[in-house]
């Protein structure tokens, strides 16, 4: 994404693309095979998208934006609590952006 903000966290990339539409807010997940194997990718990916639901309650994210968060090598090692913690701040930083 070229164009939009962009959050860099140790475990995590956030980006945030700003469109004019009322639709609700999109959320993506890039999990490449340098975070793991099929089955560490999996799970990563699964924690994200748990954040992400969680995160939409007390983070307000326009609507019409594109999410996208791209997992960093060394997410699969994490705890939920750091990787919950490290997606909710970058959120913060390209939502009030």
């Amino acid at each position: 994404m070229r164009r939009g903000r962009r959050a860099a966290q140790p475990h995590a990339v956030l980006y945030r693309l700003r469109s004019p539409s009322a639709d609700p807010p999109r959320f993506g997940v890039i999990v490449s095979k340098q975070v793991g194997s099929a089955v560490v990718r999996n799970r990563v990916r699964r924690r994200v998208q748990a954040v992400c639901a969680t995160a939409v309650s007390s983070i307000p994210v326009p609507a019409g934006d594109t999410i996208v968060i791209r997992a960093l090598p060394g997410a699969g090692e994490v705890d939920w609590d750091t990787l919950r913690a490290e997606i909710d701040a970058g959120l913060r930083r390209v939502v009030t952006a």
